[in-house]
């Protein structure tokens, strides 16, 4: 089984926190910095030599302006929205599908219900933070749906904290990390 748990190439939000770590620089659904754009661009030529026939994509822009720049329109995305950060800051906040099919018209979200990220109790900044356990639980049942499905050539586009949740590293933007969920 050989699947590539790709995290996304760094966003505005990731920019400007990484300046002010205190403070929430309320960007909704970031996209993609100029620098995280390059980041991309230049994990496509590794991603090229994996042999890769399916990807799956996180929702969020900056999943799908990533997976766009590395595989380009070569294949289908399956958008997933199991693959979703774990909500904590503004930029997990996601946007409803018909918002989303506007700046992606060639993807399909209609699978997708209109709050798709998590939903909860908000906390002083207007953001429902999604519990640890919450995020973990999802993230062992992906493992167990990507187990039983036996995917194999398959790359997901995902987020730190999940990908935490999967593996226990945390990985950098764009750090391409072989996943077995064994």
């Amino acid at each position: 089984m050989t699947l590539y748990l790709i995290r996304h190439a760094q966003s505005q939000f990731n920019a400007a926190f990484s300046q002010d770590p205190t403070t929430d620089p309320m960007i909704f659904d970031s996209p993609l910095s100029e620098f995280g754009e390059q980041q991309a661009r230049e994990t496509r030529e590794h991603v090229r030599q994996l042999n890769i026939d399916r990807i799956i994509v996180s929702p969020f822009t900056r999943f799908l302006q990533t997976a766009s720049l590395i595989f380009g329109e070569t294949r289908p995305f399956e958008i997933n929205a199991d693959v979703r950060e774990q909500l904590i800051h503004s930029c997990d906040v996601g946007r409803p599908p018909h918002e989303l099919a506007v700046d992606f018209p060639h993807l399909g979200f209609n699978h997708l219900e209109d709050c798709w990220w998590h939903d909860g109790e908000k906390d002083h900044n207007g953001i429902a933070v999604e519990p640890n356990e919450v995020l973990q639980q999802r993230a062992d049942q992906y493992a167990a749906f990507l187990k039983a499905e036996r995917y194999h050539s398959t790359a997901i586009v995902s987020h730190g904290n999940f990908i935490r949740a999967l593996t226990g590293i945390q990985p950098e933007n764009c750090q391409i990390l072989e996943f077995n969920p064994k």
